[in-house]
């Protein structure tokens, strides 16, 4: 059977027709799956880069990075820095950090004892002075200025409405988190992810992190203690 011209004109153009459908839905593909592609490798990079903020203070087998003035057992025990002392020992960073977020989880003895985490600590003198946010059973997540005085809660009549903001977030014989961000004036605290602090001070603006033990109580243990500058 013969195929007219005609007919040859309407199959090429049908083909045609149909080829570039094709070709267009398969550059939509392409397009979609690179646009797909790069999103997921922006994603994957914003999250790695945020991840790679964070710096480990304490690498888990030495006390590298970390000094005190006073006489005391200082040791890394099995991804712990544990402390035991008689005297009022504070173990200080070399880095210095003015805008930060800190993170470090705490046990404490169930003996009597007094500790804190110290921030924006000059430790050049004899004694150190900056921030502290008190490890003391229900007074954690407090802030006191070493050398100054008591920042939050203010005064003796202040703590009632200290302990009701507090509550309960600080467990005995457990590990807790603490958490500090200090940006300009601004400080903040949480205690395993309820906030104590927040409010604004200047005293102190730059300065090392640092671990104390009061000279009470038996072994203070820190772990994970990692920071990232703001």
């Amino acid at each position: 059977m013969l195929i007219k011209a005609f007919d040859i004109r309407v199959i090429l153009l049908s083909s045609s027709y149909f080829l570039l459908i094709f070709l267009k839905f398969i550059g939509v593909l392409v397009v979609s799956r690179n646009l797909i592609l790069i999103s997921f490798t922006l994603l994957f990079y914003s999250c790695v880069s945020a991840e790679t903020q964070w710096k480990s203070l304490f690498d888990g087998k030495s006390i590298k990075g970390w000094s005190t003035k006073v006489e005391g057992d200082v040791k890394a025990v099995d991804g712990e820095i544990q402390i035991l002392t008689k005297k009022n020992l504070w173990l200080v960073t070399d880095a210095q950090f003015s805008d930060f977020e800190l993170e470090a989880e705490v046990l404490m003895p169930t003996d009597s004892y007094n500790s804190g985490i110290g921030f924006r600590i000059d430790n050049s003198g004899k004694k150190p002075m900056g921030y502290q946010c008190e490890v003391a059973d229900a007074k954690t997540g407090s802030v006191y200025a070493i050398g100054k005085g008591w920042v939050l809660p203010k005064s003796k009549n202040d703590w009632a409405g200290f302990y009701a903001k507090a509550g309960d977030c600080f467990k005995k014989e457990k590990w807790n988190k603490i958490r500090i961000v200090c940006k300009g004036k601004r400080i903040q605290i949480w205690v395993n992810g309820h906030q104590t602090v927040d409010i604004e001070d200047d005293k102190f603006t730059k300065g090392g992190i640092a671990l104390q033990h009061h000279g009470k109580g038996a072994v203070h243990r820190f772990r994970n203690i990692r920071v990232r500058e703001l």
